[in-house]
């Protein structure tokens, strides 16, 4: 059983999912993308923004936007900020969150928030702090709200550049829908794929807020749940959002995201349907 996706939990909205049918019926290509999805989602998270194919397109042309000398990563964090870094030809340097003493003028922080692996979320005006004190170093901070969508906390934007994705919220990460919370001045002309842009203009915002709070309501529930089974077996990193970073080596019959690569002894899973994580609970407290 795969516990290392971290997409929703509660599946797709199904107005996206009916959406994504009509769609295929109706050759949507043929008049679609129009950029309708920008519309939804702009009135969805209450900003203006830009919509693009994914989050990974809109942090490569957000990092266009600011030309940062180096991009500086709080570590442990997402690994494809440092490989947009190779493709901008520019240093990618990892530090410790706080430790701002590395961070240098020409610098482009980009912040996870909540972040991924660990799930911890900074409220907003430790981000707006943490924002001013990289400005006061002689550099700028991105911040990435991919996981936000999961936990009842309030974005940063519009008072700093924010990019987002929506993949694993709609749990269609193949869908490859991503935004900027800020109007883009230049964007690409194809910037959202039809399907995409059909399927998120016809269900509409009030169907992603209805899903949101569904998503919301769930893992209220499941959390609490999750965390009193697993607290008598193993050692974990409290999360704000869906997905666990505990310690220790992965238990075996189930599949998790091991943490090697960030500099973390132990792995992530994500929160499923109760049966689906009670599969999870007696396999991490079966290999203590």
């Amino acid at each position: 059983m795969d516990f290392s996706d971290n997409s929703n939990p509660v599946g797709p909205p199904p107005e996206v999912e009916e959406a994504l049918r009509r769609a295929a019926e109706l050759g949507v290509y043929r008049r679609f993308p129009a950029h309708h999805a920008e519309e939804t989602l702009g009135e969805y998270e209450g900003v203006e923004l830009t919509v693009f194919n994914g989050a990974t397109e809109a942090l490569l042309y957000a990092l266009l936007d600011l030309k940062p000398k180096r991009i500086a990563v709080p570590w442990p964090s997402y690994g494809d900020y440092l490989r947009i870094a190779q493709l901008l030809g520019v240093e990618a340097v990892k530090f410790p969150p706080w430790q701002l003493e590395a961070v240098k003028p020409g610098d482009v922080v980009v912040l996870a928030n909540p972040n991924n692996p660990l799930g911890y979320h900074w409220p907003r005006d430790v981000v707006l702090d943490y924002a001013d004190q990289v400005r006061r170093r002689g550099a700028k901070l991105l911040v990435d709200e991919s996981f936000l969508d999961f936990a009842r906390v309030e974005t940063a934007a519009p008072d700093l550049p924010v990019v987002k994705s929506y993949g694993k919220f709609l749990a269609v990460p193949g869908l490859r829908l991503g935004a900027l919370l800020y109007r883009h001045k230049a964007p690409p002309p194809w910037r959202i794929n039809s399907l995409a842009d059909y399927a998120v203009y016809t269900a509409g915002a009030a169907a992603l807020k209805r899903h949101r709070e569904k998503t919301l309501q769930y893992l209220a529930q499941e959390k609490p749940r999750f965390e009193a089974a697993i607290r008598r077996c193993v050692a974990y990193v409290p999360s704000a959002v869906h997905f666990y970073t505990v310690m220790g080596p992965p238990p075996p019959g189930v599949k998790t995201r091991p943490l090697g690569d960030k500099g973390v002894q132990g792995f992530r899973v994500s929160l499923k349907s109760p049966e689906s994580n009670d599969v999870l609970i007696n396999a991490i407290c079966r290999n203590i």
